[in-house]
């Protein structure tokens, strides 16, 4: 207990909440009550946590009472009760052991909660325990039945044609009647009605914003441009967004998909009562009024609609399935872009969350795209043959490939072409003949960036046919290559038989023995590294010492 404070008077906190709809008690008058019952009963308040305008439905939403459960269960707190005016005040909980359990969270800390207006003592005994529990279900009850009056009240209101809250929709304006249906004034952004007798309806908006509505139709449906293209031509155009800032594809989404268009007000899609998830409800409730002249034709929103519905992968697979199927069998052929262009298929990414991947839908229809890739002016697709061929050309004249290189270059196909028919893009290199292993790769990059570093031209790698060259080099050649290169150097690896011009790429040593170390193996030759590695460091070292006394020798004369 803090010692300002008599022995008297017990510290205490207080609770207030008043949700969003009028209530018997403000914030202001549940403070004067509580204040009023305090002072009768010898308490101090010393903190009070509020919840101005929240709802006692759940505890998401209220900073004020999860600041108060997070302060009670401190070991230092400097309060030893909780008022509350009544239990509706503490909460209106739908399940009645959610509001006990935050009670009880309260009580084993050692701060009790005490209801100020309440005709019951909160002392634990089993009658005030039923008593209370009563309350509970009473405020409980009193959100379902006022919820069940809300509902009902806007249905009524939906049927004649009333807006029932929300912004503006774009093309219509919220028109502001009286009680006699009689046009008050047209409503702008942010505005809402004064009056409880005042309603708001839809009206047409601007002939320019109607305009716009058509030409979003029929570039969707005849034009079959994506909702992204739709977007980008609006804003390129510098059409106005109405209320928004720019053009955006959930705007043009919204736009394709609202009955409104036809001049249909409809409500009543979703229910969300009493802060539960929101569920989708029949038709048969969904209440549709007929308010203006339609902007486009029921013929062209169906059509969209039907685009939608496929583009929004709400369609089964099997149905999916039999459209790519009817497209294989127009077109002879498949490509994701040929896919997505199509109005009655769904787009590559549906297709590939429904089944994995475009290669599985092929699979399923019996079509095998390898060698679709055409080269450009190609009357057919190129074969593999083909591709190892062009990915060597582009070697030959770069130097090096990587795969912004591959993707950037229109004679090659992408790199995503080439792990469909190879694999891996190192297979793809192995096959055709070009530096493919890793530790090779990182080396040429970076001799490449040394060379830039110093302003210097990089050095040309040119890749050895590995097709000519397996045929010209039997294995016993291979093997007579690796004996004449350990008694010219005294020792083999990998960069001595790269710069060999006589000798064929390491890479045809792996191919035809496993690994470079079989085929030194294989030759008689030293194959363990420390060996190999111990004997090029002597053999560099006793080249660095003859050039030593080379340039001694030549001092001195």
């Amino acid at each position: 207990m803090p010692e300002s404070l008599p022995s008297s008077l017990t510290p205490v906190a207080q609770y207030l909440r008043m949700s969003r709809e009028h209530q018997r008690y403000s914030i202001w008058n549940q403070a004067r009550a509580i204040s009023a019952y305090a002072a009768e009963h010898d308490l101090k308040i010393v903190r009070t946590y509020t919840d101005p305008g929240e709802s006692g439905l759940t505890l998401r939403n209220r900073p004020g009472l999860q600041a108060l459960l997070a302060d009670v269960i401190k070991p230092e707190r400097s309060f030893e009760r909780i008022l509350v005016l009544d239990v509706s005040r503490w909460g209106r909980f739908q399940n009645l052991d959610e509001s006990s359990h935050y009670e009880f969270i309260c009580f084993q800390a050692g701060a009790p909660v005490i209801y100020c207006a309440e005709p019951f003592e909160n002392d634990g005994s089993p009658v005030m325990d039923l008593i209370k529990q009563i309350k509970r279900l009473q405020a409980a009850e009193f959100s379902r039945e006022l919820s069940g009056k809300v509902i009902h009240a806007q249905l009524l209101q939906a049927k004649i044609g009333h807006k029932i809250g929300g912004p503006r929709r774009y093309g219509f304006d919220r028109m502001l009647v009286d009680q006699n249906e009689r046009p008050i004034q047209i409503l702008k952004r942010g505005e809402t009605k004064a009056l409880n007798c005042h309603r708001v309806v839809y009206v047409r908006g601007s002939d320019q914003e109607a305009q716009t509505i058509k030409d979003i139709f029929r570039w969707y449906t005849r034009d079959c441009l994506y909702l992204t293209e739709i977007a980008r031509r609006l804003n390129d155009l510098q059409v106005p967004a109405g209320d928004r800032e720019a053009w955006s594809a959930n705007m043009v989404r919204r736009i394709l998909s609202d009955e409104l268009v036809l001049g249909i007000y409809v409500f009543n899609r979703t229910t969300q009562r009493l802060k539960s998830k929101a569920r989708k409800n029949p038709p048969d409730e969904i209440v549709r009024t007929k308010m203006t002249e339609p902007i486009v034709s029921r013929i062209q929103f169906t059509s969209a609609a039907q685009r939608l519905r496929i583009r929004r992968h709400k369609v089964p697979k099997d149905e999916n399935l039999a459209a790519v199927g009817r497209l294989l069998k127009s077109k002879g052929y498949l490509s994701t872009k040929l896919i997505d262009r199509c109005p009655y298929t769904p787009c590559s990414t549906v297709l590939t969350r429904q089944f994995g991947s475009i290669s599985e839908v092929y699979r399923l229809l019996g079509y095998n795209p390898a060698g679709r890739w055409c080269p450009r002016g190609g009357a057919s697709p190129a074969s593999q043959a083909q591709i190892l061929a062009e990915l060597r050309l582009l070697h030959d004249k770069v130097g090096y490939l990587n795969e912004k290189i591959i993707n950037a270059h229109p004679d090659v196909p992408s790199c995503s072409v080439l792990q469909r028919h190879f694999g891996k893009l190192t297979d793809a290199y192995r096959l055709a003949g070009v530096p493919c292993g890793r530790t090779e790769l990182q080396r040429m990059g970076h001799e490449r960036w040394m060379a830039k570093r110093a302003g210097e031209t990089p050095r040309e790698t040119m890749a050895r046919r590995w097709p000519e060259l397996a045929s010209r080099f039997s294995d016993d050649d291979l093997l007579e290559c690796l004996r004449r290169l350990q008694r010219e150097h005294g020792y083999v690896t990998a960069q001595i038989i790269r710069d060999d011009e006589l000798s064929p790429t390491p890479q045809l040593f792996t191919t035809r023995f496993g690994s470079l170390l079989n085929a030194y193996a294989s030759a008689g030759l030293e194959n363990r590294r420390s060996k190999i590695w111990s004997r090029a460091s002597t053999a560099k070292h006793a080249a660095r010492r003859a050039q030593r006394e080379d340039a001694k020798v030549d001092q001195s004369s």
